[in-house]
C-alpha cells in the first residue's frame, strides 16, 4: 500500500503543482491540459509525490529543470536529485541567501553541470567540503 503523504506535504502539493503547471505553460507554450499531461506523464512527478524524496521543498523552477532534464535524457537519477537538493539547501544556509537567489546563481554559473560531472567524487565528501567547493566554483566564475 502506498505511503500516505504528511499533512504539510498534502497542503503544499496543489500549490507546487499549480506553480509548476504555470511554468510549463509559459516555457513550453502549452495549453493547461497539455501542461498537466506533460507533468503527470513524467517520472519527476512520481518522485515529487514520494514523501521521502522531499522534492516538493525545491522551487518550482528547480523542479521544472529536473523535469526538463528527464524529458531530454529520458531518465532521472534519484540520487542526483537528492544531491542537487542537498547542495541547494546547504549552500542557501551557508550563503544566507534566499532560495531563489541560490537557484539563480546555480543556473547562472552552471553549478548543476559541475555537480553532475563531479557527482561520483563530490557526493562522498562532507557537507563543509561540498559547500566550500561550490562557493569557490561560483567565485571563480564571477
Amino acid at each position: 500500500m502506498p505511503q500516505q503523504n504528511s499533512t504539510v506535504e498534502t497542503a503544499i502539493m496543489p500549490f507546487k503543482i499549480q506553480q509548476l503547471i504555470e511554468i510549463i505553460m509559459d516555457k513550453k507554450h502549452l495549453a493547461c491540459e497539455d501542461a498537466f499531461d506533460y507533468l503527470y506523464s513524467s517520472d519527476c512527478y512520481k518522485l515529487l509525490m514520494q514523501e521521502d524524496a522531499k522534492l516538493w521543498y525545491m522551487s518550482g523552477l528547480g523542479i521544472y529543470e529536473l523535469l526538463e532534464e528527464e524529458k531530454q535524457t529520458k531518465q532521472i537519477n534519484p540520487q542526483l536529485l537528492l544531491f542537487f537538493a542537498f547542495c541547494l539547501e546547504r549552500y542557501k544556509d551557508f550563503s544566507r541567501l534566499p532560495a531563489e537567489e541560490v537557484l539563480f546563481a546555480f543556473r547562472k554559473y552552471h553549478v548543476f553541470d559541475y555537480l553532475r560531472e563531479g557527482f561520483d567524487v563530490l557526493h562522498t565528501q562532507g557537507e563543509n567540503y561540498i559547500v566550500n567547493d561550490i562557493d569557490e566554483f561560483i567565485k571563480a566564475r564571477k
